[in-house]
């Protein structure tokens, strides 16, 4: 009670306080009237209620709980007590007014009920405005409101009293109308089958029949029976007086005890039908009712003579079960599978110990098949050394007879370890109906013999060993070169002196290098690179003011342990393994003790709910996991880019050509490109820009009046854009700002060659011109013209769209005849193919995309990118061939003469 008298004093020594501070004042002078404060107002004001306040909204009980004239006490839950039930819980509650009023006025007593008077009325139920009552109970200084704590008390309002609770309450089952005994709704439930084979052998389902009488039956499911062992259940069937006395165990006689009287008599000792007292409690671990050593899983099953509570396990206490007249060591070799366990008592002498019928044990007793999970040569090992072996057998063996109903007791307790016969501790778990020992699965219990009882098991349990510290955690991390990464994380985290602190205490799940390189390299650096983060993550593996054995660690078995960071981490054994696991991680060493705690090693690193950094993805790896690049990734990878764009320190920005986009080269291209790795490195370089140019920047780049960039190969690009697509010289942007963690990806359609240096720039335009046949034609054109010596000028500069014979063949019949007879008509026309002043590489035409650019004559033309072939085009001509370089100036060929 220390804590409640702690909560309740400073209450009252205030009032005393105030009461005798209340005359102070002058008669003439009226104190200031206060305003009310409500219930709903210190709810609200507190800050930690807006689950509930919001819930009292939604059904309108917040205008009830703030009538000033009205008096109140709430049970009130906070947010943290609401979210245990889960979002969808919530959300499903605040949509139906009618289940959440009953739930919330299941919270409210009508009156004021302070501190005190709680205590006072510990054992007994108290009604709330739902109609229903709950249950007040002491558990050690705690006041239990049903199985919910108090956690503050005596907030006192104008109309009303707060005590703040833990979780929420929720509403016993109504009882309604039950039309069936309890034997009936036992065999019409369908999992009572032994129970009710059981109560028709020893006529106790007529008694419990009886409509006249009224019954509380703790229910045990035939999973429950299961546990104690067939052999055990077909004793006690032959042995109708002990299964009586087991079954009568199981009821209370008189009285329908539901669930709120339940939980009022939580710690008491109620008499059962067969006179054993058997204790009810509210487990203060998992706030579970126990009848006995079994959780109570469903409560209030009413029937027409008492209630039924269903429990997992059944309650043998006093009961005295059928035994053999032999002793543990006849019982065990006359089943046949203990052959391995028989050889070992044998060899160690502690057969005749455990023959003997006036002493009293409790053995674990591992099967053949258990002692096979032994490494290689193990047996064989200890039969030659009977005095580890003794250690080993011993460990299994408990004094005195402890049945299977009192090992799930001390398993649910918060003392759940026994000593064993050789000295050291084991622990008891109970964990989803199954019972362990240390890492040791109980698969059969209560095979009971003259003197104890044995309890089969399906792993050997190896007792612990303790070796002679010689450093600090710290000291024994540094001189262990599987800790190498951990050492150097806790020196990045800056951990190393705390943990090296020999006036403090600590328990290490330590992760090997093996265990870090779990996690891949890249997170892994970043997890380094960020304190925070990586100190959350380092203690998670620690245990502050604690030095836990192994044995401390399976006791915790299906528990959460508080670690450093605050975080709580599961602690399980491995059903089929026995392995023992932190957190997910099996614990692959333990019990290296220390000067300052104790370091288990673990093959995993421990994150529970913090999240890791992502893996940083390059351009490489975001291009390979696209699965649209494989031609690309393929050519970067036969030239080495690959690792050149995949440096996480560097920044580049990728116009990045699809599969479909390689396709499109000529036949044999791309097979050739990857032969010729120089041509193909000075292609992929083209692609690339140093630094990350998003797409915002590029058109604004391609609309301004210096739209060239330098790709990586030192040659330039022509950014531009029309109808709001983005182009790279003849490539379209399909799909713009693909982020990676080194740069942006822009994926264009097509495959930007780069300009061609050729070794014509020794010739002019005319000379070029005149060597190459294609443009006969426009050689006559432009001699007739008289423009052969203007384009054969060094000192001018010009660039020339020039007509193929093809492209003046496909003008209409008689055209060529009648220009060359109408020289001012051809000139004009010819000085629509000459830019004057300027050499225009394609790359400066891909830049002009969708500009007018004035020719010799004065006149202008477009530039364009054909949508189709994504070649340059003049005034509709699509350029066949760019970049012919000559000594005064460019060639681009064309095919169709430009007319207009």
């Amino acid at each position: 009670m220390k804590r409640i008298i702690q909560i309740i004093l400073p209450v009252f020594l205030l009032s005393v306080i105030s009461a005798c501070g209340g005359d102070s004042g002058s008669d003439s002078v009226s104190a200031a009237a206060q305003p009310t404060t409500t219930v709903v107002d210190a709810a609200v004001d507190a800050g930690n209620f807006t689950t509930l306040v919001a819930a009292l909204e939604a059904t309108g009980l917040d205008e009830a709980l703030a009538d000033p004239d009205a008096s109140y006490t709430v049970f009130a839950p906070t947010d943290a007590a609401f979210a245990m039930l889960g979002e969808e819980t919530i959300n499903a509650l605040l949509a139906d007014p009618d289940m959440l009023s009953a739930i919330l006025l299941y919270h409210v007593v009508d009156g004021q009920v302070d501190a005190a008077a709680a205590v006072g009325a510990a054992g007994t139920t108290v009604a709330t405005l739902n109609g229903a009552s709950v249950g007040l109970s002491l558990s050690g200084d705690d006041l239990l409101v049903n199985t919910a704590t108090v956690i503050t008390t005596d907030i006192m309002t104008d109309n009303g009293i707060i005590h703040v609770i833990d979780a929420v309450l929720l509403p016993p089952a109504e009882m309604g109308e039950p039309t069936a005994n309890i034997v009936d709704t036992a065999v019409a439930a369908g999992s009572f089958t032994t129970l009710v084979a059981a109560l028709q052998a020893t006529g106790l389902d007529s008694v419990l029949a009886d409509e006249s009488q009224s019954f509380t039956v703790f229910a045990p499911t035939d999973d429950a029976f299961a546990l104690i062992g067939a052999d055990t259940i077909n004793a006690l069937l032959a042995d109708t007086d002990a299964l009586s006395a087991v079954l009568l165990q199981h009821v209370i006689s008189g009285a329908a005890v539901d669930s709120t009287t339940a939980y009022s008599l939580n710690g008491s000792m109620p008499a059962t039908a067969s006179g054993a007292e058997i204790k009810l409690m509210i487990d203060p671990y998992s706030d579970m009712l126990m009848f006995g050593a079994a959780n109570i899983v469903m409560k209030d099953i009413y029937t027409t003579n008492g209630v039924i509570h269903v429990i997992d396990a059944v309650i043998l206490a006093d009961a005295e079960l059928p035994a053999p007249a032999a002793s543990i060591v006849d019982v065990a070799v006359s089943a046949g599978s203990f052959n391995t366990l028989a050889a070992a008592l044998q060899a160690t002498g502690l057969d005749t110990v455990l023959a003997d019928l006036d002493g009293s044990f409790t053995v674990f007793a591992p099967t053949d098949a258990a002692f096979a999970k032994l490494p290689d040569g193990t047996v064989e090992a200890l039969l030659n050394d009977t005095d580890a072996l003794s250690s080993i057998l011993l460990y299994h063996v408990v004094g005195g007879e402890v049945l299977s109903d009192a090992a799930i007791g001390v398993a649910r307790s918060m003392e759940n370890q026994v000593m064993t016969v050789n000295g050291s501790n084991a622990a008891l778990s109970f964990v989803d109906s199954s019972l362990y020992v240390n890492g040791a699965m109980v698969s059969a219990a209560n095979i009971t013999a003259a003197n104890g009882v044995i309890h089969v098991i399906d792993n050997v349990i190896l007792p612990p060993m303790m070796n002679e510290p010689t450093g600090t955690i710290v000291d024994v991390a540094l001189a262990d070169e599987n800790f190498s990464t951990l050492v150097a994380a806790l020196s990045a985290a800056n951990l190393v002196d705390v943990l090296a602190d020999e006036g403090a205490m600590f328990t290490v799940f330590a992760p090997t290098n093996d265990a870090f390189a779990m996690i891949d390299p890249d997170v892994l650096d970043q997890l380094l690179g960020d304190t925070d983060a990586l100190t959350a993550v380092l203690l998670q593996h620690v245990v502050a003011d604690a030095s836990l054995s192994s044995v401390d660690a399976y006791a915790a078995n299906g528990k959460m342990v508080e670690t450093a960071s605050g975080a709580k981490i599961g602690v399980s054994v491995m059903a089929d393994t026995g392995m023992l696991m932190f957190g997910g991680a099996n614990i692959v060493m333990k019990d290296i003790y220390t000067t300052n705690g104790v370091i288990h090693v673990i093959d995993a690193v421990v994150t529970g709910d913090l999240e890791l950094p992502e893996p940083r993805m390059s351009l490489v790896d975001v291009a390979v996991a696209n699965g649209n690049f494989t031609t690309l990734v393929a050519a970067l990878q036969a030239t080495g880019l690959d690792a050149v764009l995949a440096d996480l320190d560097s920044s580049y920005t990728v116009f990045a050509p699809t599969d479909e986009a390689f396709a499109k080269l000529p036949d044999g291209t791309v097979e050739a490109l990857l032969a010729d790795t120089d041509a193909l490195s000075n292609i992929l370089l083209y692609h690339v820009l140093a630094g990350s140019v998003d797409s915002t920047t590029a058109v604004s780049v391609a609309t301004s009046m210096s739209n060239q960039v330098e790709a990586a190969n030192m040659s330039n690009l022509a950014l531009s854009s029309m109808d709001g697509m983005l182009y790279v010289n003849g490539a379209m942007v399909t799909a713009p700002d693909v982020m990676s963690d080194n740069g942006i990806i822009h994926v264009v359609d097509t495959v930007i060659v780069p300009p061609e240096m050729t070794d014509m720039m020794d010739k002019t335009i005319a000379e070029i011109v005149i060597a190459d046949s294609n443009f006969s034609t426009l050689l006559a054109a432009v001699s007739a013209a008289g423009l052969a010596d203007a384009l054969n000028d060094e000192s001018a500069t010009f660039t020339v769209f020039a007509p193929t014979n093809d492209a003046f063949d496909a003008l209409p019949a008689g055209t060529v005849e009648a220009l060359l007879a109408d020289i001012p008509a051809l000139t004009d026309i010819l000085e629509l193919h000459v830019v004057n002043g300027a050499a225009l590489s394609a790359t400066d035409a891909y830049a002009a995309n969708g500009m007018m650019v004035e020719t010799l004559g004065g006149e202008t033309v477009d530039i364009g990118i054909d949508m189709d072939s994504r070649m340059i085009t003049v005034s509709g001509a699509k350029v066949i061939v760019t970049n012919i370089y000559a000594k005064n100036g460019v060639i681009h060929v064309i095919d169709a003469v430009i007319t207009e």
